[in-house]
């Protein structure tokens, strides 16, 4: 009697099976694998370029004369899309389009500052016109002032025109120079005037400080300077500076609304 394993036989049937379904899978994943082979990515369309002008500032003129500024959005042959000051995103067509200008729009300056400014202005001018002539220490004084009510009430009353800063800093160099002539001048006066100064004296070392190249000039003999001749130096300079402040003045006259 046998007692080992029993050995089933083959099925015949079964084998056949067994090959035709293996036949089926290499078959299937030759097919696929070619197909992968064949199969090309996906072309992708390439972004749309983006116009370096997107984002700047843009002023448009409309045929009836509105204004209009904002920043650019888009510019087609339909129109112009940009955003208002807003921030809300608007159009308006080519056709309803005067002018088109690209570039930070012109800032316009109020009328009021402009008259306000030249109050201020001439009250410095009035001390221009007084030293060019023969004037008394008094005379000076009341004008000099005046001149400081007529700058600090102006710079007060637009110190947060923060564009106009330069401007505002000339102003008080002017004004400044014309304050620091007058110990200057004080020195001469009664019996015990001074007609010169060394470089340490209080009235004369903010005058150096303020124009340094005082000390290149033919008036520095070897450090002491002829009171006289420094405050004409003073005034000189003041003039020349209060020229510049009057055409930045005229400028701003020119952007007024």
């Amino acid at each position: 009697m046998n007692c080992g394993s029993p050995h089933l036989p083959s099925h015949p049937r079964r084998s056949a099976y067994l090959g035709l379904a293996l036949s089926f899978a290499l078959a299937s994943l030759a097919t696929d694998a070619a197909a992968t082979q064949r199969r090309k990515p996906a072309r992708r369309s390439p972004p749309a370029p983006v116009s370096p002008m997107v984002g700047k500032d843009i002023r448009i003129t409309r045929l009836d004369g509105l204004e209009i500024v904002g920043k650019l959005v888009k510019l087609d042959l339909q129109g112009v899309t940009y955003l208002n000051a807003g921030g809300e995103q608007a159009a308006i067509a080519l056709e309803n389009i005067a002018v088109l200008t690209f570039g930070e729009p012109v800032k316009r300056i109020d009328a009021r500052f402009v008259s306000d400014a030249r109050q201020a202005v001439e009250a410095l001018g009035r001390i221009n016109a007084l030293v060019n002539g023969n004037p008394t220490f008094s005379q000076y004084v009341g004008l000099v002032t005046d001149a400081r009510v007529a700058v600090e009430t102006f710079l007060v009353k637009y110190n947060d025109y923060e564009d106009q800063g330069d401007f505002f800093d000339d102003l008080r160099a002017v004004l400044r120079s014309y304050e620091l002539a007058r110990p200057l001048w004080m020195t001469m006066q009664g019996a015990d005037r001074r007609v010169s100064l060394t470089e340490s004296a209080p009235e004369l070392a903010p005058i150096l400080r303020l124009y340094p190249d005082l000390r290149s000039t033919e008036y520095n003999q070897n450090g002491r300077y002829p009171t006289d001749k420094v405050i004409a130096y003073v005034w000189n300079r003041a003039g020349q500076r209060l020229r510049q402040v009057r055409a930045q003045l005229d400028q701003l006259a020119s952007k007024a609304s």
